[in-house]
């Protein structure tokens, strides 16, 4: 980056940055820390560094002469075959060498060595086929993942027996160490290393952990190695607290993206499990600090995973403010989008305390819009179209409008929705923040709109429910917002004709029908694509939850109300839609439990009401049922609408509608009181 157009302060500035990075990376400050600099160089990449050092460690404490020069001659001149390979794979990743003869040599190379590979070596080999991403031989990540199990199991088992003979520490290498005999002297001090307790490390190689965990992800064999997993987990969660805050910060990011894309419930327990202890260091002050970063993760974590833990929140939250919010100051704007994103996650920011957390992030992110802390290169490319996209969407989502964050952006976004990085989804992202916190009247508003009618004839059906979501919303009156809505259904027709039609979301087809038809704007779709999407939904039945099943029911007896009466093909398909869902729902409702699974009440009553207005007589005795199951014995909702739906489907129950009406008096009541 040049430093013309910088005044005198400002260079000062960037010249004493660039010489600290330049002194920390290539100036070590002590001789022994010269020394561990010059082994790894060109040898290790940088993010290994610390899954290298804790092989070493422990390969050296497993050949039993780990101090003093023996043991540096032994390291360096003694290396076997599993050395030799896993130094010749990182090897290549430091030089980018990812011919895929050379990786298919060093898959063959681990199959030989499978058998004499420690928990550490296989961590370290899955990092670099991760690195690598090879996938010519897919049973070998499975394989090693399976191999690393096994090993976890055995020496959990043998380090409890250990444990309960008097020994403190659990390690692999000190399990080891002390069953050798060489030498009384040696064999003394062996001995005493044995029964130290290692208060920072974890039980087993907690590298060898995270690469299980990442290779896992990266793969996609969540499902396909769950149980080498869960043993994985388990032998986790008993070395827990020996962890190091950065690996244990990671292992719950990997757990999470492992328990959303692959159901599996180990991952899920391994969250819910290491809440405690990351509670307990979240508050400890006095402990091992937990780097900015590391906050970042564990908010994503838990924010996306599949429980939630609000009492967590608290403390994360506590621990960014603490200190007038200098952890804040330490994030980058990637990780300042990504940390507003998490806690929009719980509920409304008024509600769970968060209001001055949003205002600091708002604050900050709006610094790095203006360039005020930007003086190099890398900090302006940080600040790009999708940071500034999800940290709009996080605010409204925590329904705040943060006035001064959200004006800056319509000076700052103008600049890059012509960039090659812009497509629609970031654009419906943009138009949708702006439309759920009323600033209606923005003028970024009708750039939106232009720039999402160039791109919409070559998008995907998520980006077109997602614009045709944020325009119905938005209510547009103008003549570019029509013509986009106008040009969103015929891509839309365009993508449900299409050869891979049948391989569209679900989510996609409830949330564009759904949309369409309650937004005012029915005139402007064309009935065959009312018919597709009839179609389309009737085929995704079983495939959506009864929540989304409720909404597709209650879009489409809208739009049998304005169907005309010419029109029989579009009516058939209707009523083809709703025999489909009466009988998905026989199937699905004595499913559902009220203890456990009950259907919402807003559900509950769009299928009422859909059902009568699309005269569905077939469906007098479910209409029934559900208002008995899921209304009573304490309605939340305006009973009237249901009523009139039941009275349409000829259902005279007078119980029933008594029932309901006393319960909604006593609601009110009680409400008032």
């Amino acid at each position: 980056m040049s430093m013309k157009g910088l005044d005198r302060t400002q260079t000062l500035r960037l010249r004493g940055q660039v010489r600290l990075l330049v002194g920390l990376l290539q100036l070590p400050r002590s001789r022994g820390e010269r020394l561990r600099h010059m082994e790894i160089i060109d040898r290790v990449p940088f993010d290994l560094v610390g899954a290298y050092h804790e092989r070493e460690t422990e390969h050296g404490r497993l050949v039993g002469a780990a101090r003093g020069p023996i043991g540096k001659i032994l390291r360096r001149h003694r290396m076997d075959s599993s050395t030799a390979l896993i130094h010749s794979m990182l090897k290549a990743c430091v030089e980018k060498r990812w011919d895929m003869m050379l990786w298919e040599t060093f898959a063959d190379a681990i199959r030989r060595e499978l058998s004499h590979l420690a928990p550490a070596d296989i961590g370290l080999v899955l990092f670099c086929c991760v690195k690598a991403d090879y996938r010519r031989d897919p049973t070998l990540v499975p394989e090693l993942l399976n191999k690393m199990a096994a090993l976890a199991v055995a020496t959990g088992i043998r380090s409890r027996r250990l444990l309960a003979a008097g020994h403190a520490s659990s390690t692999a290498a000190a399990i080891a160490q002390a069953s050798l005999s060489v030498g009384r002297r040696h064999r003394r001090r062996a001995q005493k290393e044995t029964l130290v307790v290692r208060g920072r490390k974890a039980c087993f190689p907690e590298y060898a952990f995270l690469a299980a965990m990442t290779a896992a992800q990266h793969y996609r064999v969540g499902r396909e190695c769950r149980d080498d997993i869960a043993r994985i987990t388990t032998r986790a969660l008993e070395g827990c607290s020996g962890m190091s805050s950065y690996v244990l910060c990671r292992l719950v990011h990997r757990a999470s993206n492992l328990a959303n894309e692959a159901g599996g419930s180990s991952p899920g327990k391994f969250l819910q499990r290491a809440a405690p202890e990351l509670r307990q260091r979240l508050q400890d002050s006095s402990g091992e600090e937990l780097s900015s970063s590391d906050l970042c993760l564990i908010a994503h974590a838990y924010a996306h995973g599949p429980m939630k833990a609000d009492i967590l929140f608290k403390d994360l939250r506590k621990r960014l403010m603490d200190n007038d919010g200098v952890s804040l100051l330490k994030l980058s704007a990637g990780e300042l989008s990504n940390l507003a994103n998490a806690f929009s996650k719980l509920s409304n920011a008024s509600q769970n305390g968060s209001l001055e957390l949003f205002d600091r992030l708002g604050r900050q992110l709006m610094q790095g819009l203006r360039g005020s802390t930007a003086f190099t290169q890398e900090n302006q490319d940080a600040l790009d179209l999708r940071n500034v996209c999800v940290s709009l969407n996080a605010f409204a989502q925590a329904s705040l409008r943060h006035e001064p964050f959200f004006v800056a952006c319509e000076d700052y976004l103008p600049a890059l929705l012509h960039s090659r990085d812009c497509d629609v989804r970031q654009l419906a992202m943009i138009a949708h923040a702006y439309v759920r916190v009323g600033l209606l009247q923005s003028c970024l508003l009708p750039l939106v709109w232009e720039r999402a009618t160039r791109l919409a004839p070559t998008c995907d059906m998520q980006s077109v429910s997602l614009m045709i979501f944020a325009v119905t919303k938005a209510a547009v009156s103008d003549a570019s917002g029509k013509g986009l809505l106008s040009t969103l259904t015929s891509r839309l027709s365009e993508l449900l004709r299409g050869r891979q039609s049948r391989l569209l979301p679900s989510q996609t087809i409830v949330v564009s029908t759904y949309a369409l038809a309650k937004s005012g704007y029915k005139g402007l779709v064309e009935k065959a694509v009312w018919i597709a999407l009839a179609q389309h939904a009737r085929r995704k039945l079983f495939d959506v939850s009864l929540s989304e099943a409720a909404n597709l029911a209650s879009a489409f007896a809208e739009v049998l109300k304005d169907t005309p009466q010419d029109c029989s093909t579009l009516s058939e398909e209707i009523n083809f839609f709703f025999a489909d869902l009466l009988e998905v729902l026989k199937h699905r409702l004595p499913l559902e439990s009220i203890a456990t699974r009950p259907l919402p009440q807003q559900a509950a009553s769009k299928f009422i009401i859909a059902f009568g207005d699309a005269q569905c007589y077939e469906a007098a005795g479910l209409a029934q049922e559900i208002a008995r199951r899921f209304l009573l014995p304490k309605p939340q909702l305006p009973l009237r609408p249901m009523i009139q739906a039941i009275s349409k489907l000829q259902v005279h129950d007078e119980d029933l509608v008594q029932a309901l009406t006393m319960a909604q008096k006593a609601n009110l009541v009680q409400r008032r009181h």
